[in-house]
């Protein structure tokens, strides 16, 4: 084999990852173009099993609790908070800053994580009485 095939192997070979990369890009615009009624807009894990999620379904934004047991709406934001959501969303697509950087969401998602813990050490307090 020569310098030749070599060279003409190594150009196919560019050609076949180019093609491959655009192929997937356009698949991946077309999966993401289709509407979808249920959209998880940010998420913060809390420890390593459990996070808190803001998710739209339809018009409506839920502050939701995820564990690998349990799935809970924790809150159902008003349309003030909802308009909020909307607005940082808009400027983290701009500038790539995250929601949490946020006062507000970021007080929305410490009361939720306290929600959380209180709800857990009530949940455990129920259950040490209840096996006595």
């Amino acid at each position: 084999m020569g310098v030749p095939e070599l060279l003409q192997m190594i150009a196919a070979l560019g050609v076949i990852i180019l093609l491959a990369n655009y192929l997937l890009k356009k698949l991946n615009q077309f999966q993401n173009s289709s509407s979808h009624v249920i959209k998880v807009l940010e998420r913060v894990p809390l420890s390593k099993n459990s996070s808190l999620c803001i998710v739209q379904v339809g018009s409506e934004y839920l502050l939701m609790s995820m564990t690998e047991n349990q799935n809970e709406v924790l809150k159902t934001f008003n349309e003030k908070e909802k308009e909020a959501i909307q607005l940082k969303l808009a400027k983290k697509g701009q500038n790539k800053q995250g929601l949490i950087e946020d006062s507000f969401l970021s007080t929305v998602l410490s009361h939720a994580g306290e929600l959380i813990k209180n709800k857990t050490q009530n949940q455990s307090s129920f259950n040490k009485e209840r096996n006595r």
